[in-house]
């Protein structure tokens, strides 16, 4: 049976939500999305720029509607109302719905922020996490709130932030053996090696056998980190023979390697990992590119894109696989790539600015210019958010 819109307006202006920055233009479309993606419209779907957006449909007695309903109370009301709003979803589905709503209200203000930040950092995308954590923040100090919000700065490569909030983790935690590795890894990348190295000696003695490690790890790349490559090669070696089964080793010592432009004893240090993954391809992209061989560089992140190292929906390995192309001036595979990764995450920055930058090769200086201004105005709105 045909089910017609409720919004009729010809020549509608989109609604773009802006945790996925994906562009609504019916109703429909706004229920679909706060449907699919409950956690990332919480902050939208009852918003006032919605509430605007579907006064601007016609939509008056449903905008009417949503005003009543942002009153409620209780979350899970106030989503499955929203989504009663047409007939679109049937009551199986809004049931189905409101049990996951449901759980999720109950929790703390703090962890449903989290698990927003969460979402973000597993995606690859840290600074869209900050303002999340942030605002988590103000409800509960915790240690794992702290050190997530660390592992973003860390991401973003905001180390000194990063040594504040695990600092301040140590003093709730000050016998977490792990907590006080990753203080001495964020001193280390912050270049405060005093602070890493008597971290590293504070835990030395407590650390369990598992852990020995990742201290001669952290060794190393404090050795890594004062372009002492030798030695930091030293301790890498020291801590593949302590666990042989930690990747992380491996590429670091790679990454050594290659800053010594040592290309072959690189690509040599990834054969000792067992189990080639996603980040494995994507090492060895990057030492391909690094001596000009952009077609082997391509070949490694589409063995990435294939299962079983990763089962294709990766938006930042699209993303590298649309600036190999572009580098390799192959901008139609460029063009495909990035369309693909757009498809997957129309939000995430890294992509949107390789977007850009493969429509300037292809001369559509229009789109380029619109393209960065897009970015430039995600990144003003969320330093206004924070």
């Amino acid at each position: 049976m045909l089910q017609f819109c409720v919004s009729q307006q010809p020549d509608a202006p989109p609604f773009a939500f802006k945790a996925t920055g994906i562009r609504v233009y019916s109703f429909e479309e706004a229920l679909y999305h706060v449907y699919r993606y409950w956690r990332e419209s919480v902050d939208d779907f009852l918003s006032d720029g919605m509430v605007t957006w579907v006064t601007d449909l016609g939509l008056t007695y449903i905008a009417a509607r949503m005003k009543d309903l942002a009153k409620v109370d209780s979350f899970a009301e106030r989503m499955t109302g929203f989504l009663r709003l047409a007939e679109y979803f049937n009551e199986k589905e809004i049931a189905e719905l409101r049990v996951n709503l449901t759980r999720w209200e109950t929790r703390r203000e703090w962890e449903q922020l989290k698990d927003r930040g969460d979402y973000f950092l597993t995606r690859g995308e840290p600074g869209k996490a900050l303002p999340l954590y942030r605002r988590a923040l103000q409800y509960d100090e915790n240690v794992p709130l702290l050190n997530n919000l660390a592992v973003a700065h860390m991401r973003l490569s905001a180390y000194t932030e990063a040594v504040r909030h695990l600092a301040r983790a140590r003093v709730l935690e000050p016998d977490n053996i792990a907590l006080t590795l990753h203080y001495a890894e964020a001193a280390i990348l912050c270049g405060e090696y005093g602070k890493g190295e008597k971290a590293l000696n504070q835990a030395s003695p407590h650390s369990a056998a598992h852990a020995k490690g990742d201290i001669s790890y952290l060794y190393g790349l404090m050795a890594y980190e004062k372009q002492d490559y030798p030695a930091a090669l030293a301790r890498f070696e020291e801590a593949m023979g302590q666990n042989a089964a930690v990747p992380l080793y491996a590429y670091k010592m790679a990454d050594t390697y290659l800053k010594m432009r040592q290309f072959d004893k690189a690509l040599g240090t990834l054969e000792r990992v067992d189990k080639p993954d996603e980040e494995y391809y994507t090492k060895q992209a990057e030492i391909y590119a690094a001596y000009g061989n952009i077609p082997a560089a391509i070949r490694a992140i589409r063995q990435a894109l294939t299962p079983p190292a990763a089962n294709g929906d990766s938006v930042n390995l699209w993303v590298r696989l649309a600036a190999y192309y572009r580098k390799d001036y192959d901008l139609t595979h460029a063009n495909e790539s990035i369309t693909r990764a757009l498809s997957l995450d129309a939000s995430n920055d890294m992509a949107r600015l390789e977007n850009a930058r493969i429509k300037k090769g292809l001369g559509r200086m229009r789109e380029y210019q619109a393209g960065l201004a897009d970015v430039l105005r995600g990144f003003k709105q969320r330093y206004r958010d924070e």
